[in-house]
């Protein structure tokens, strides 16, 4: 989970080069993310998004502040905001890797490791040379139910 983490220390280091209003809510919210204040971040996401509908990165950054919410809170509606998000990214640029990673490692910790898979199978069609693909490859085994150490 920490190498997945990582990955998105690398999405906020390119969101906060975005220019305009709706890159200015991106970069505060990632503020607010570092500082524990994942209520505050949610809201910013939001005005992102609001002001950028299409941008798959908004949604995806937004998603990660559900994750955090509810790895904080607990609560499933924070979940369930959290894979919507994601959703919403991929919907909107269906081979961004990072969505694509990211909502596989939502089901994937969830314990459901077979929904997981497609995703982090898709994310390496796009990506072979993701800097996690060992690991991600091994998700995907134990999502096909091909890891015998199960």
């Amino acid at each position: 989970m920490k190498k997945l983490l990582i990955v998105f220390v690398a999405l906020i280091i390119m969101t906060c080069g975005k220019k305009g209003n709706a890159g200015q809510y991106l970069t505060e919210g990632v503020k607010c993310i570092e500082q524990g204040q994942y209520d505050k971040a949610i809201e910013l996401y939001q005005q992102g998004v609001k002001l950028e509908p299409k941008s798959a990165r908004a949604y995806n950054l937004l998603g990660m502040a559900y994750r955090l919410k509810f790895n904080q809170t607990g609560d499933q509606k924070w979940r369930d905001k959290e894979i919507e998000s994601f959703e919403k990214a991929i919907e909107l640029a269906p081979d961004f890797t990072m969505a694509l990673v990211n909502l596989g490692a939502t089901y994937y910790y969830s314990g459901d490791k077979k929904k997981a898979a497609p995703y982090f199978k898709h994310a390496l069609e796009v990506y072979p040379q993701h800097p996690q693909a060992d690991e991600i490859r091994q998700m995907i085994a134990e999502g096909e139910g091909l890891n015998k150490d199960e």
